[in-house]
């Protein structure tokens, strides 16, 4: 079994498609399988399928497992049945990918094989099947078959029977219809005597049905590979028709990601939500048509010329062939903000003022004392959040009792709840009351922070509390 990966494209043949059977017991698989290959042929002859997997899921498939099941009349190389290929399959929504079977015919008969789709946990996610008729080798001088007896001839029914088979010449491949008895039978004596099958009218049979011309249609999405935010981007969807017959009308969907905004399309377009459709003419060989569609780039709001570049894509769709199938292909671009990096203040260029004060000192033997701390912007803009940590001295007990603030206690460190903005000219004050068991002098520190300044301000008070 041997495989190729597409540039996320494929093409639909819209010859002898076998889709799976257990499909209607099934519902709709995640991935949709497709088999194109002969349904006749001679033992001897070397058989090539076209396996087509596509991802109708809508979401990622990652690690996909293809295994083959085909009776003994096919011979493969690598081994006996079942077979699988080297390696996984990766398909992201809409998807497609395109495997090659290579069969030699050994024995007569309907000899068919199965493709199945296993994922990553080993439970089936599509499959299909296709047969073939598989004839005798002709041989260059046929058996003669013996007259029947001058009796047998009588009845008018037998007159009806076509001349003996060793009459006939050799033949070539019949067309492929689904009713053609299989041929080993035929070509021995012991067929005179066998079952006589319905014949076709001799005028049907000596002549040749000819196989309905094929078409197959190849999407090919087109697009800029980077972009500056506020740019327009133009993507063009090509559809080709490199079949001999002719492509039945399809649909044609483009679908794109964040940060795209559509702006204008090709004539006839149907806008949907965040989708745009065309309803497609039928095409024919050699034919191609061409759709547009112009957005809009705009990299996110906290992106800077600085910041690594946003990827958004388009998606581009060909459906409307029946059973689910389709042809997808998608084309990425990068979107670079021109947006200089704004400069980070300093606590002091944004006009935050802070002090730190206490209501008592000296402190009596086994009073507390109580720090105010005030927080003032004296800039012209609103602050951002900010947040307050006091550092009080070794040793500090918190009185919470007479603490006005809410507050997380770490050792000797107290944590307010962040600040939130405050107007130009605006103050915020803090309170905690502690105090020293054993006296001595205490300093204690207040910090101001925030995630939107360079920098921190300090302030320090010290505090002398009296030995009992």
């Amino acid at each position: 079994m041997t495989g190729c990966w597409l540039r996320v494209r494929a093409v639909i043949a819209a010859a002898v498609v076998v889709l799976v059977g257990a499909s209607a017991t099934r519902g709709e698989d995640p991935v949709l399988v497709s088999v194109t290959g002969p349904l006749v042929g001679r033992v001897g002859e070397r058989a090539s399928f076209e396996v087509e997997l596509v991802n109708r899921s809508g979401k990622p498939l990652q690690n996909l497992r293809v295994i083959d099941y085909f009776d003994k009349g096919f011979h493969h190389e690598a081994s006996a049945s079942p077979i699988e290929q080297k390696g996984t399959i990766d398909l992201m929504p809409g998807t497609a990918r395109r495997l090659t079977l290579d069969f030699l015919l050994d024995e007569p008969g309907r000899q068919c094989h199965r493709v199945e789709i296993l994922d990553q946990s080993h439970v089936f996610v599509g499959g299909a099947t296709h047969c073939v008729e598989v004839q005798p080798v002709a041989s260059a001088a046929a058996p003669r078959v013996a007259t029947p007896p001058a009796p047998v001839a009588a009845p008018a029914t037998v007159a009806a029977v076509p001349p003996p088979l060793a009459a006939t010449p050799p033949l070539a491949v019949p067309p492929p219809l689904a009713t053609t008895p299989p041929l080993a039978a035929a070509t021995t004596p012991a067929a005179v005597t066998a079952p006589i099958p319905v014949p076709l009218p001799r005028s049907t049979a000596a002549s040749t049905i000819p196989v309905p011309a094929a078409a197959a249609l190849e999407l090919d999405l087109e697009g800029p590979a980077e972009t500056l935010s506020d740019g327009v981007v133009s993507y063009v969807a090509t559809v080709k028709n490199k079949g001999a017959g002719a492509a039945s009308p399809t649909t044609l969907e483009f679908s794109w990601d964040d940060h795209l905004t559509p702006l204008e399309a090709s004539d006839g377009y149907n806008l949907v939500a965040s989708k745009v459709s065309w309803n497609l003419p039928a095409l024919e060989p050699g034919g191609q048509l061409k759709r547009q569609i112009n957005l809009r780039a705009k990299a996110p709001a906290d992106a800077y010329r600085d910041s690594p570049a946003t990827r958004s894509c388009v998606r581009a769709v060909l459906g409307g062939f029946g059973g689910g199938a389709m042809v997808a292909d998608e084309s990425c671009v990068l979107i670079s903000s021109s947006t200089p990096r704004p400069r980070v203040r300093t606590p002091a260029e944004a006009g935050l003022k802070l002090s730190l004060a206490d209501l008592d000192d000296p402190v009596r033997p086994g009073d507390s004392t109580t720090l105010v701390c005030t927080v003032t912007n004296g800039g012209t803009e609103p602050t951002g959040r900010l947040d307050l940590l006091i550092l009080l001295p070794d040793q500090a007990r918190l009185d919470s009792d007479r603490t006005v603030a809410r507050v997380r206690i770490d050792d000797s460190r107290v944590s307010f709840d962040p600040i939130q903005a405050i107007p130009p000219g605006g103050q915020r004050s803090f309170e905690i009351t502690y105090r020293l068991p054993s006296g001595g002098t205490g300093r204690a520190s207040a910090i101001l922070s925030s995630a939107e300044l360079d920098g921190t301000v300090e302030r320090s008070c010290q505090t002398s509390f009296l030995e009992p």
